[in-house]
């Protein structure tokens, strides 16, 4: 008798733990591949971009995009050539804001790379792309 109750106890308490969820991933810490985007033998890249002046996400994330491609092509050695230009308009009541992005690729090489990540930094509102080299 006492056997089955001590067995009843250990798989009971094999249950339990495994019914145990394992504790959620803070979404404040900073992920590892921020500091090391270079992982698992892949080359890898972060781009990071404040708020912009329009406080779009998209152009944000447009804007941490070309910062990730741009440190990609410095460590691939593919030349980059990047023109931005931003005009104001203002008066009395209106404000008109108008980007313009032009950029040129050249190399004897291409590059292509994937999105493998993003995190925004909830304190500081800073949007980090993790790009990864494909092979």
């Amino acid at each position: 008798m006492k056997k089955v109750q001590l067995l009843l106890v250990v798989l009971f308490l094999s249950f339990a733990a495994c019914s145990s969820s394992p504790q959620p991933k803070d979404p404040n810490a900073t992920p590892i591949w921020v500091l090391t985007p270079s992982m698992d033998g892949h080359r890898g890249s972060v781009g990071v971009a404040g708020r912009t002046y329009d406080q779009s996400i998209s152009t944000q994330r447009k804007l941490a995009i070309k910062r990730a491609l741009d440190e990609l092509s410095l460590q691939t050695k593919v030349r980059v050539k990047l023109h931005m230009t931003k005009e104001e308009t203002a008066t009395k009541s209106q404000s008109t804001f108008k980007t313009t992005d032009h950029s040129t690729y050249s190399a004897n090489a291409s590059i292509t790379a994937h999105i493998q990540d993003a995190w925004m930094d909830r304190s500081s509102h800073e949007l980090y792309i993790w790009m990864v080299l494909d092979k």
